[in-house]
């Protein structure tokens, strides 16, 4: 083996105990070489060292009179109560610097005394080599890597000694670095943890975990119906004092993906394949039961349980897409055979909604067709069941667009009506921050907001059932926000929409709500309270355990960061953003528009363009109107930022918001369309389809958000722009309303010189006057 390689943070923290006299407890899963590091790090003084095993540990090595170090390892292995006490009353004795080894984060009996103590913790990310690390240990082994390679056997070894030993060796022998080295590395690792560590654990643990190996995480109930033990808490806890090998979040717990592969092997080995797949049968019906459909689901595919999968997708099948799965289970509904899905009108209505997300309009219409057939060939309870889904396809479809909506929800409530049939479940939303353009595009209704909202507002709220609690008021908020109406009296509608939909309505719709609000208070130039409004409907959604609202949640964050020129909050997100190369989903269409102004926040104008062009697509299929004007004006400033022509298409899109009296539309891309403005705005002025006072009203109101937030799809290079303590001083002088001759007097400077630096400096700001370079100055907290 080459020369040791010392893991830089751990030694760091080793000195600073040392020095403090601090007990040390560190702890890393098996192979990261945390006894190799004690002993590297302790090789040129006197020690006591004590290996626990197998629930022995002779502390009595230790002399009463004894003062310098001890290291004690393996304590997990500790069970009796009395060996667990005087090792904790060891962290307290004078004279003695105490390390403690283990394999868990903190063993719970320890955990008083390090509290108490003051003990230093050295974690498995300290111990873990770095890149750099694992570039001096390969070399030391006479083994060069590219820094891409580097980076792989990071990703995959996670800093592991032990793997990148087994590497190494590999390597030596002729073989180059792949997956297929990777592979073999995590068999020899895998049966070391099957045979070394799984092997050291006491039964019961054992037999609880190699049980729960059949899922991908675990909860205690699940635990309990898997073990049939009620007292499981108590194993859990001991499993996770012996070892680093679960995680814990929230109620959740998962196992580190090396352990779970190890724990399959064994339990391959110790169950029947009836016994596997009862254990496995046992946790679908827990995941069943905590509305978790999808992990049943996966489940049942991999023992190929056909009626509990057709089952289960009959029960989604009765839930509107919002609270079902569609998308995430759509390859279940697809594994189904033709026969099994025309025994359904649930079934039939599931995967023609399916097809229909997925814009295969021609299949989601066949199964349509096959859905009508069925309810007229089925009487009683059958009938009435086809009857409500026909209904809701009828008005739900993406593939039908928004065309005639009121009249087909007029028409269904009238017919489910008279005929005694429960009224289908539908939301308006569909998980969207909004109602307009939601579920459906209601752009059109947004004309004749209030006449609608006065003839139909009753009949369509109670269509909709808990989904039209605060409809009315939270629509109407929002089509006086689009047209830029008094922003207090749609702040004051949207409230009123969010107290009746608490009011035994549906959270959906008051997301809807409450996202108005958001954009309003970001129009009014106060991110601060938009941000906090969001972070306190983001605790309601969790509470109340409505996951599929977080991530347009999060997207929304994501705008947020992008008004105020926060690259990190930026990256952040996109990190969890769907990749539309992989898979497009109509349902992330807010998700892909957020991307969109990522990519030209970010430069990366060929990516936004391709991503537009695949939104345009859905929003022209599925008659998104909305998706439509907004895509325009993206397409506009991508256009215009490419050097292409982006006049012809900017000054058409304006024709058809003007119609509409649409105002933040436009006005929220701020200093990214306010140029165009400013451009073609003679043209604009001289055209008879655009509303010449409308255009005043958006011309006004994106200055102003050009203003309040100047860093708004900034490129990186001028988010990130290097500005030094000179060019900060000129600026604060601007910021004070000070001439360039009084400024370059008070700082010492030539005037023409001056002049010359202040060019430069709007230059590298992307500014073009003193306004503007005072206020991206502000936002970027230079002055």
């Amino acid at each position: 083996m080459g020369e040791y390689i010392k893991p830089a943070q751990a030694y760091k923290k080793l000195d600073a105990a040392k020095l403090l006299k601090q007990g040390v407890y560190m702890y890393s899963s098996s192979g990261f070489g945390k006894t190799e590091l004690i002993r590297q790090y302790l090789k040129k003084q006197q020690y006591i060292y004590i290996l626990c095993q197998q629930n022995y540990c002779d502390l009595s090595v230790i002399p009463d009179d004894y003062s310098g170090t001890v290291v004690i390892d393996n304590v997990n292995s500790i069970e009796s109560i009395e060996l667990r006490s005087d090792i904790a009353a060891l962290t307290g004795r004078q004279g003695i610097w105490l390390i403690i080894a283990g394999r868990s984060r903190m063993p719970s009996w320890l955990f008083d005394s390090f509290i108490r103590r003051n003990m230093m913790l050295i974690s498995e990310e300290d111990i873990a080599l770095s890149p750099e690390g694992i570039d001096k240990f390969m070399r030391s082994e006479g083994i060069i890597l590219s820094a891409d390679e580097i980076q792989y056997e990071y990703k995959t070894s996670h800093g592991n000694m032990m793997g990148l030993i087994y590497t190494a060796q590999m390597l030596k022998s002729g073989e180059k670095l792949s997956d297929n080295i990777y592979q073999k590395v995590l068999t020899l690792v895998l049966r070391y943890f099957e045979d070394s560590v799984i092997a050291a654990m006491n039964t019961e643990i054992v037999d609880m975990l190699m049980k729960i190996s059949v899922t991908e995480d675990f909860t205690e109930p699940l635990a309990v119906m898997l073990t049939g033990n009620s007292a499981i808490c108590s194993v859990i806890e001991q499993a996770l004092d012996v070892g680093n090998f679960i995680e814990k979040n929230g109620d959740v717990y998962s196992m580190r993906p090396e352990m779970l592969m190890a724990l399959r092997n064994k339990a391959a080995k110790e169950f029947t394949p009836d016994e596997l797949r009862q254990y496995a049968l046992i946790a679908g019906a827990y995941y069943e039961t905590s509305g978790e459909d999808n992990k049943a689901l996966e489940l049942y595919a991999k023992y190929n349980e056909k009626r509990r999968i057709k089952e289960l997708l009959v029960r989604n099948s009765r839930r509107n897409p919002e609270s079902g799965y569609f998308i995430e289970m759509k390859k279940y509904y697809l594994m189904l055979s033709d026969e099994d899905i025309s025994s359904s009108a649930y079934l039939m209505s599931a995967v023609s909604l399916v097809y229909s997300m997925m814009m295969d309009f021609e299949k989601s219409e066949y199964w349509y067709d096959q859905l009508v057939k069925y309810k007229n060939s089925v009487k009683g309870a059958k009938y009435r069941e086809a009857v409500t889904q026909q209904a809701y396809l009828d008005i739900a479809l993406p593939g039908r667009g928004s065309q005639n909506i009121l009249e087909l929800i007029k028409s269904c409530y009238t017919i489910l009506s008279n005929k005694s049939i429960p009224m289908p479940e539908f939301s308006v939303t569909s998980n969207q921050p909004s109602l307009m353009n939601g579920g459906k595009d209601f752009c059109e209704w947004s004309k004749h907001d209030r006449k609608i909202a006065a003839t139909a507002g009753k009949i369509v709220c109670a269509f909709l059932g808990k989904y039209g609690k605060g409809l009315v008021n939270a629509a109407l908020g929002e089509s006086f926000f689009e047209k830029g109406e008094d922003p207090y009296e749609v702040l004051a509608m949207c409230s009123s929409a969010r107290l009746e939909s608490e009011a035994g309505g549906k959270l959906e719709l008051r997301f809807a709500a409450t996202a108005v609000m958001i954009r309003q208070h970001i129009m009014l130039g106060n991110p601060a309270a938009a941000k906090d409004i969001l972070n306190s409907f983001e605790r309601t959604v969790k509470a109340e355990k409505t996951k599929k609202l977080l991530p347009s949640i999060e997207a929304m964050r994501c705008r947020i960061a992008l008004m105020e020129g926060d690259p990190a909050a930026v990256e952040q997100w996109l990190l969890s953003a769907p990749d539309e190369d992989e898979e497009f989903i109509g349902m992330e269409r807010y998700r892909y528009l957020t991307k969109i102004r990522c990519y030209i926040r970010s430069g990366e104008l060929g990516r936004a363009c391709s991503l537009i062009a695949s939104v345009k697509y859905y929003a022209e299929k599925c008659d998104r109107k909305y998706i439509q004007m907004e895509l325009s004006l993206l397409e506009a400033i991508v256009r215009q930022r490419s050097g292409k022509n982006w006049e012809r298409g900017f000054i058409k899109a304006l024709e058809v918001i003007s119609s509409y009296h649409f105002i933040p539309i436009i006005s929220r891309e701020g200093a990214a369309i306010y140029e165009l403005l400013m451009q073609s705005r003679e043209k604009c002025f001289a055209d008879k389809n655009i509303d010449r006072k409308w255009l005043e009203t958006v011309i006004q109101e994106t200055g102003r958000v050009a203003r309040r937030y100047p860093l708004y799809l900034k490129t990186d290079a001028v988010s990130a722009v290097k500005v030094s303590p000179m060019d900060t001083r000129i600026l604060a002088c601007l910021a004070d309303g000070l001439s360039v001759q009084k400024t370059a007097e008070i700082l010492g400077l030539n005037f023409e010189t001056l002049r010359s630096r202040i060019k430069d400096l709007y230059r590298r700001l992307g500014v073009k006057n003193k306004t503007e370079a005072v206020m991206v100055a502000m936002e970027m907290k230079l002055i």
